[in-house]
């Protein structure tokens, strides 16, 4: 009677497991196609995106980059090399070094030779102090904001607020721009001024990479297993996270790495929430509930061509804090925004993007753990029916792996970053090895981000960061 419980009980689950996974990734397969819709549509923009550089930008508007800096001595020349160096006719550069204790602020100096000016910086978004400001002789487009600390969010409304333009771009003072990126992102803002508030773009993993004066000058794939892992993550990741919900106009996330803003937009919100865990997703989505509320018209863009290169975490303890902080993330706009839930009033948004969130960014981890250990009990014990067993690998297992395999094909359609044969197949490798194992790490570690939220865990953890790769001089 007993046996015939567990056997009924655990056949159960797995039977449920299997529908759930088939839903979840079916879900992935048609954010998959309408990332291909979206690359396909964007793509009509580059006529006219070249059609402006030919005439050298002069329907350009021009846009501050704001580049919030704590502890970034390893990479923070390079990045800020990179960002000077863009192909745009008016722009300028706005570093804040939010209270660094390592030598941010010396490597600034040193590399750009900044000096002291006389520029007051009121903000209605931050009460932080700042100490100082500077504007480098080199480059009179980059200043420097020295203030105490007070956290990313605050760094970045510090810098949101002393923007002379009405076009913002946050990125990381860890990442380098392609030379068009800029540019690139801007298309959206051209073709609908009117509606267009944020736009997105790519972030890739440079790891392995060779940087040369804030370039890339060779692509390579990262020079560790982690890296590679990550590299199949990213892909995915911004294609269906990102781009498959451009047609609905419901990407409820862009990531803090690289995103242009209308500066009008991000102070009518009110900035920057101060000690959100994950505060560029709680912007995006505070935008739509604004404008959603307010009944305006509004577009929140991603554009998967432009490109920031950024350096993903390299050892399991830095990477498992990262994903540990970014469930956490998830989970803070879940539980400020859950009003949107299967509301109708915010269209997709409400209706397919929230659910989504919660059935599968959410629960998945908690799903796929717990059904693999039922797996393992269940034919330890002889409990499971084998055609169970494998309608689980078909559906959870390699359902999963075409997905990231199919993916990674559409990447090298479309944009073609890693052409060498080797490469791809390396990728393709690292897809499976990804979904046969390196998922389930991960799921442990959201899992343990969740926890952490319940406890009243919102500390952001360490990154350590090793710098950019730079290629050998051959002596002569």
């Amino acid at each position: 009677m007993i046996r015939y419980f567990f056997e009924t009980m655990l056949n159960s689950f797995i039977e449920f497991t299997i529908v759930y996974y088939m839903w979840a990734n079916t879900v992935y397969m048609l954010l998959l196609v309408s990332a291909v819709y979206a690359i396909r549509k964007q793509s009509r923009l580059k006529p006219m995106v070249d059609l402006v550089q030919k005439a050298q930008g002069a329907y350009l508007p021009p846009i501050s980059i704001i580049a919030p800096a704590y502890n970034e001595e390893a990479t923070i020349v390079e990045s800020i090399k990179s960002f000077l160096l863009l192909q745009y006719p008016d722009y300028n550069v706005i570093v804040v070094n939010d209270g660094s204790k390592d030598n941010t602020l010396q490597e600034l100096e040193r590399e750009f030779r900044l000096q002291k000016i006389s520029r007051k910086i009121r903000s209605s978004l931050s009460e932080t102090r700042v100490r100082q400001v500077y504007q480098s002789q080199l480059h009179p487009n980059l200043i420097v904001i020295d203030k105490e600390n007070g956290g990313k969010a605050d760094a970045l409304n510090i810098g949101i607020s002393a923007s002379d333009y009405d076009l913002v771009c946050c990125v990381d003072s860890d990442s380098l721009l392609e030379e068009d990126a800029l540019l690139k992102v801007a298309g959206p803002f051209l073709a609908d001024p009117e509606k267009t508030i944020v736009c997105g773009g790519t972030v890739r993993v440079v790891n392995g990479s060779e940087v040369e004066h804030g370039r890339v000058t060779k692509i390579r794939l990262p020079d560790n297993f982690l890296g590679l892992l990550q590299v199949v993550e990213y892909t995915r990741s911004f294609l269906c996270g990102r781009t498959g919900w451009n047609v609905f106009n419901a990407t409820t996330i862009i990531s803090g790495a690289f995103g242009l803003f209308s500066k009008k937009a991000i102070m009518e919100v009110g900035g920057y929430r101060k000690g959100s865990v994950g505060e560029d997703m709680e912007l995006i989505v505070r935008l739509h509930d604004h404008y959603r509320r307010n009944k305006k018209k509004y577009s929140i863009v991603f554009v998967p061509d432009p490109v920031c290169w950024t350096e993903a975490p390299r050892d399991l303890k830095i990477l498992r804090n990262q994903r540990d902080r970014w469930h956490r993330g998830l989970m803070e706009v879940l539980s400020s925004y859950k009003k949107i839930f299967f509301n109708r009033r915010y269209g997709f948004l409400g209706l397919l993007a929230f659910p989504y969130l919660v059935m599968v960014e959410l629960l998945e981890p908690v799903i796929g753990l717990f059904s693999l250990a039922v797996v393992a009990v269940g034919i330890s014990l002889g409990y499971l029916e084998w055609s169970l067993v494998r309608e689980y690998l078909l559906a959870g297992v390699l359902y999963s792996i075409l997905l990231s395999v199919l993916s990674i094909i559409i990447e090298e359609i479309y944009f073609g970053r890693y052409r060498q044969p080797l490469q791809f197949l390396a990728l393709l490798g690292a897809a499976f090895c990804e979904t046969l194992f390196f998922k389930y790490i991960v799921s442990f570690w959201r899992i343990q981000g969740t926890i952490r939220y319940f406890r009243g865990g919102h500390n952001w953890g360490k990154m350590k960061r090793t710098g950019f790769r730079t290629p050998v001089k051959k002596a002569s």
